[in-house]
């Protein structure tokens, strides 16, 4: 009896040792795995409509289907990054001048205000004493808004290098999970514990989780979005259409959001001496736009799964803090499995009382 416990604690304590080993090498690689996973259970019926018309080439279905995700999905978002980074490290270096410019360029950019210009002349004209410390103090921001610059555009650098290769390994595992992933499925489900009923009814809630998650998502997007472009346009702020636009697509940025646009816009109104709008479109961002994001998601994803808005909320937002944006994606899910589990659970209670 001895000699078989040990035997099974030598054999649990080598499957951990060697499970443990496999993760921390995968560890690397978890993002770009799990967006190919996500990727590629959404648009694996699409998946399965190329292969039919392709008579069964699965190789074939799935490079043709890879090729369109670089292309309608990729491009496009790398496109909008891009076009929000630049505009943000712009009102940077814009900001940068104005503070060089000292106390009276700050001051004599306010004349399109005549109220507000006067305010500040004569808040100047009380701190002409401090003259120099104060010049010194915008000089020190000055300084520093140029090491922001410098600093952002080397860490830019790194981050981009290591998106490129989180691509190219994204795009590696989904071409594997297009052509082989209903063959992987399979092997999965004569591993798991649970009976076929169980597991379809797991991977059911998953799919359904998901498909709700990204509808919640591409709303809630469009609802920002719109409503971001509607005060671009009575602020007179152009190009509106495509700030608004940049604003939908940065809602899926995780902690930031739309803050990511609409902040940096306000900044700029602030630069061009607009302060009232600026402050307009500051209080509109904070009480509508990005508000509308906390309230539309989870409500729009409990009506899609039956999950109480309350525990998708709280999924979110802990999903987004300790995954990021992935976190999205994977704190409903995980969510889901709990309950599924527990539905489960529940059902065998129930049976083994009845039996």
């Amino acid at each position: 009896m001895n000699g078989r416990w040990v035997t099974y604690f030598l054999g649990g304590a080598l499957v951990i040792v060697v499970f443990g080993a496999l993760l921390r090498l995968l560890e690397p690689f978890f993002r770009p795995i799990f967006w190919a996973l996500i990727l590629g259970l959404y648009l694996f019926p699409v998946n399965r409509f190329f292969r039919r018309r392709l008579k069964g080439r699965r190789g074939l279905s799935a490079l043709l289907l890879t090729f369109l995700v670089v292309f309608f999905v990729l491009l496009p978002l790398s496109f909008i990054l891009t076009e929000v980074t630049r505009q943000a490290l712009e009102i940077v270096g814009q900001a940068r001048k104005v503070l060089q410019s000292g106390p009276e360029g700050i001051v004599f950019s306010l004349q399109k205000y005549p109220r507000i210009y006067a305010l500040f002349k004569s808040i100047l004209l009380k701190l002409s004493p401090f003259e120099n410390q104060l010049k010194q103090l915008l000089a020190a921001m000055a300084s520093s808004a140029g090491q922001f610059l410098l600093t952002q555009g080397k860490a830019l650098f790194r981050n981009t290098v290591q998106l490129f290769l989180d691509l190219v390994f994204m795009l590696i595992t989904l071409f594997y999970l297009f052509r082989d992933g209903d063959l992987f499925y399979e092997e999965l489900k004569k591993l798991l514990p649970t009976t076929v009923e169980e597991t379809e009814r797991i991977t059911g809630k998953v799919q359904e989780v998901l498909r709700a998650v990204l509808f919640g998502g591409l709303l809630t997007g469009l609802a920002q979005g719109v409503a971001a472009l509607i005060i671009y346009l009575l602020l007179g702020v152009s190009p509106a259409v495509l700030l608004g636009l940049l604003t939908a697509a940065s809602s899926f940025v995780p902690l930031v959001g739309t803050t990511l646009v609409w902040g940096p816009v306000a900044v700029y109104l602030i630069l061009k001496a607009s302060v009232i709008k600026a402050l307009i479109l500051l209080l509109y961002g904070a009480l509508v736009i990005s508000q509308i994001d906390s309230l539309l998601r989870p409500f729009i994803v409990g009506s899609q799964t039956e999950i109480h808005t309350l525990f998708l909320f709280f999924s979110i937002l802990g999903g987004l803090k300790v995954f990021g944006l992935l976190g999205v994606f994977l704190g409903p899910i995980i969510l889901s499995l709990a309950i599924s589990l527990v539905e489960i659970y529940r059902l065998k209670v129930q049976n083994a009382r009845t039996a």
